[in-house]
């Protein structure tokens, strides 16, 4: 009759860790996917709402396009007021002069009155051809008559004849006393410079 002692079953703990082994390496593949990166979450509804009212960027480059600046309202051309056009102020000579001539130095003087009233002969004028006489007188001014020879200015050397004038006066307030001779190109030129009130040498 043989003794033997409690049966035991050795490998029933061994069994069980093992039925624990499968689940454990599925924990361990999913933590490892999850630490490489899974599947996205999904966004949360805040998220959605945020994201759609986020204009998409321009198709052309990331930078959203520039409001454009408000553009101006059109007007006409502005035009600057004209003015009337106006002519140059025209010189109204007053004067009253005393003209006298001589064909020579032994000859009777010849007087005449040269009137100009606002540039048109006085009634007091006696003087030939007294229009155009106040138009020159107009046109040279007192200042001629009251003008010093210039001594540097070398005159020609001619005679152009005997005729003396002298003219006294007054054009517009200013006095004058002038002579007049034939007796050089220089005295001959200042003659003919007045001849419209002198007249031309020789004719009186």
């Amino acid at each position: 009759m043989n003794m033997t002692g409690p049966t035991t079953t050795p490998h029933g703990p061994r069994r069980r860790i093992l039925a624990l082994v499968p689940p454990l390496v599925a924990l361990s593949l999913a933590l490892t996917a999850c630490s490489q990166g899974g599947p996205a979450a999904e966004p949360t509804q805040q998220e959605t709402t945020v994201q759609s009212a986020t204009p998409p960027p321009s198709p052309s480059s990331g930078a959203p396009e520039p409001t454009p600046a408000p553009s101006a309202p059109a007007t006409g051309p502005t035009t600057a007021p004209t003015r009337p056009a106006t002519g140059p102020a025209v010189s109204r000579t007053n004067a009253r002069l005393t003209i006298s001539f001589k064909q020579d130095a032994t000859a009777e003087p010849v007087q005449y009155v040269l009137e100009c009233v606002d540039g048109t002969p006085g009634p007091a004028s006696t003087l030939p051809n007294a229009e155009a006489a106040c138009a020159r007188l107009r046109e040279v001014g007192a200042q001629f008559f009251t003008a010093r020879p210039n001594k540097d200015v070398i005159c020609t050397q001619q005679y152009g004849g005997p005729q003396t004038a002298s003219i006294t006066g007054d054009i517009d307030g200013t006095s004058v006393v002038a002579a007049f001779a034939l007796t050089d190109g220089c005295e001959i030129s200042r003659w003919d410079r007045v001849k419209d009130i002198l007249g031309t040498p020789g004719a009186q």
